[in-house]
């Protein structure tokens, strides 16, 4: 029963994977955990798994040529960019992804960088720490009541993190294409263009999965739409943002401030200029995290595999067109 299924992990956030055995195992899976980097490595591991699941290891089409069994590939986490999904559908293997497991972690973090920002935390605890007292040198500071915030996507992420801000008393503005505007209106959001919304908010949120389409969505152009008092927070993917055009903006003030929980290349180089600026705040892709989430996140992603592998529909297909062929 131990060999009737094989599921590799290329790679994950976690140290052990006893979690994703102990459910894997009722269904007779033996699971391998690896910390795969490249294609090659990936290819290695992979070749005669039933299932692979991943983090940010390349799952690309040259991998997905070289898996002779594998039915299903499931993303630990929202973003599967790491992952070909067209090689994936062409070759029947379902892909899928955890979105249900830290939506308040990554709004609350969201929300504490705008609001570290807002209030000059960041330039506030050096000034006293080298034992100056002078509120007078961190003018002009805005009551958050006063803010509008700006929220590009608005899915779950984004809807939480538009009541945390409305909490605050600020007004919230969103952008999504995909959305309904009356469904965004319902929500106590006013729906807008993303041209409108640069240019009203005091605060902007970025909330959407990297793709083609949302790659480099904040170049050069839209960032000097944006007020010169504002404020962007990603807790996206770091390439929604042109990281260049975002550094020119932040080096002369054409944006007040930057809060960043991703960046285009993770982790970053140490000379990396975005890391040296007063007015950006950088934390290390942490926003997903707490002990909560932590464990939810393994448990999730493995009864995804549990169920692709025992031939039932998993909750969040990324190409459910797979499940529709095979007759699910």
């Amino acid at each position: 029963m131990s060999d009737r299924f094989l599921v590799v992990i290329s790679d994950s956030p976690f140290e052990t994977s006893d979690k994703e055995q102990a459910i894997l195992g009722k269904i007779g899976a033996t699971v391998r955990k690896f910390n795969c980097s490249v294609e090659s490595q990936v290819i290695d591991v992979a070749r005669d798994a039933h299932l692979v699941m991943c983090d940010a290891s390349p799952v690309s089409r040259k991998v997905i040529s070289n898996l002779r069994k594998a039915v299903g590939i499931v993303e630990y986490g929202i973003g599967y960019n790491n992952i070909d999904v067209d090689a994936a559908t062409e070759n029947g293997i379902v892909v899928c992804n955890v979105p249900d497991f830290m939506t308040s972690e990554v709004a609350d973090h969201a929300v504490a960088l705008a609001l570290a920002l807002a209030r000059k935390l960041n330039q506030i605890l050096p000034s006293t720490c080298a034992g100056e007292w002078n509120w007078r040198r961190f003018r002009p500071m805005h009551a958050l009541d006063s803010m509008t915030a700006g929220i590009v996507g608005f899915g779950n992420l984004g809807r939480r993190t538009a009541e945390r801000f409305r909490a605050f008393g600020m007004k919230t503005l969103a952008y999504d294409r995909y959305v309904p505007p009356e469904t965004i209106e319902k929500l106590g959001t006013k729906p807008t263009s993303l041209q409108e919304l640069l240019s009203a908010s005091d605060i902007i949120s970025i909330h959407v999965p990297l793709t083609n389409e949302t790659r480099h969505l904040l170049g050069e152009k839209e960032l000097a739409m944006m007020k010169p008092s504002a404020i962007l927070v990603n807790t996206s993917r770091g390439s929604v943002i042109d990281q260049d055009a975002l550094l020119d903006s932040l080096r002369s003030r054409q944006i007040a401030a930057a809060g960043l929980d991703v960046l285009a290349n993770e982790p970053p180089d140490s000379n990396d200029p975005l890391l040296k600026l007063d007015n950006v705040i950088v934390t290390p892709h942490i926003g997903w995290y707490s002990e909560q989430s932590s464990v939810r996140l393994q448990e999730y992603a493995a009864l995804e595999a549990e169920r692709i592998l025992t031939s039932r529909t998993p909750n969040h297909p990324v190409n459910p067109q797979v499940l529709s062929k095979r007759g699910s």
